[in-house]
């Protein structure tokens, strides 16, 4: 028997299933068949070339073969929250919003922690309008005086 290259096989199978086990997607899957397929061609003593060319051939037949399926199935569509209707609002600055630091934001009765990516600083009691939601916090900015409309 020719053990290097089923202990080969062997780490190489234990390798991507701890890949594949680390990760959300599929990614070595395929590829821990394919080791699978020529560790059985190792252990019927094939030629290494046998076993690499079983390796490659089942795992790119299975790539092929299932990746679609499985991209299809793993889709993450985005989870609306009603969240994003503060999006074009304006609200109170209730805690100071330095450049690229969180502060705090009323919108609506409810408080959020806000952000501004471009420099700006915001003092409490300071209208701002909401352009985004970054995660759980509202990207905001300043507003002309002649836009504010009263809340």
């Amino acid at each position: 028997m020719n053990w290097p290259m089923i202990i080969l096989w062997i780490v190489l199978i234990a390798v991507t299933i701890v890949i594949e086990l680390a990760t959300a997607d599929l990614v070595t899957i395929w590829f821990t068949v394919g080791a699978i397929g020529a560790l059985i061609a190792a252990v019927f003593q094939a030629s290494e070339l046998a076993q690499f060319i079983v390796f490659i051939v089942v795992s790119v037949v299975l790539l092929f073969a299932t990746r679609p399926l499985t991209k299809r199935m793993m889709e993450k569509g985005a989870v609306r929250t009603n969240a994003d209707r503060v999006i074009g609002m304006i609200g109170i600055v209730t805690k100071v919003v330095a450049p690229n630091e969180v502060g705090e934001v009323k919108v609506e009765n409810d408080l959020w922690r806000a952000i501004n990516y471009q420099n700006q600083s915001f003092v409490v009691g300071e209208k701002v309008s909401v352009d985004a939601i970054s995660g759980t916090k509202l990207v905001i900015s300043k507003i002309e005086p002649s836009t504010i409309k009263p809340l």
